[in-house]
C-alpha cells in the first residue's frame, strides 16, 4: 500500500512503512512488516494521525489507528483497531476525515 492511494486532505505524510504489506498474502506470512511504527501523518494545529501494529511482530496483534492532539497519546481523540490490510484501508479513510475535522475545528 502506498500513501498516494489516499487523499490526506490537509495532512502531510511524514512517515510511511506500509509499502511492504501485501493484502493478498496472509499477515502471518508478513510478520516482519508488522511494526509499532508504520505510518504518521501530520495535520495543521498539532493533529497527528498514527498507524501501528500492536503487539509488534505478533500474529495475534492488530492495526491501531490513532489521532492525537498536542502529542497527548494518553487521550487520543480517535483510536480504532482492525486485523487486516483491507480493513485498514477503510479505517484510514475514517481517520482521515476525523483528523481533517479536528484540524479545522482547532483553527477557529
Amino acid at each position: 500500500m502506498t500513501p498516494d492511494v489516499f487523499d490526506w486532505k490537509s495532512g502531510r505524510v511524514t512517515y510511511w512503512d506500509l509499502g511492504g504489506l501485501d493484502e493478498d498474502v496472509p499477515l502471518a506470512a508478513q510478520l516482519d512488516e508488522l511494526k509499532e511504527d508504520l505510518a504518521q501523518v501530520e495535520y495543521p494545529n498539532a493533529v497527528l494521525l498514527d498507524v501501528g501494529w500492536y503487539p509488534e511482530f505478533s500474529e495475534d496483534g492488530g492495526f491501531v489507528v490513532s489521532i492525537a492532539v498536542d502529542q497527548d497519546w494518553d487521550e487520543p481523540i480517535f483510536r480504532k483497531t482492525c486485523a487486516d490490510v483491507r480493513a485498514l484501508r477503510e479505517l484510514l479513510l475514517e481517520a482521515i476525515a476525523a483528523a481533517s475535522l479536528a484540524a479545522q475545528s482547532r483553527q477557529a
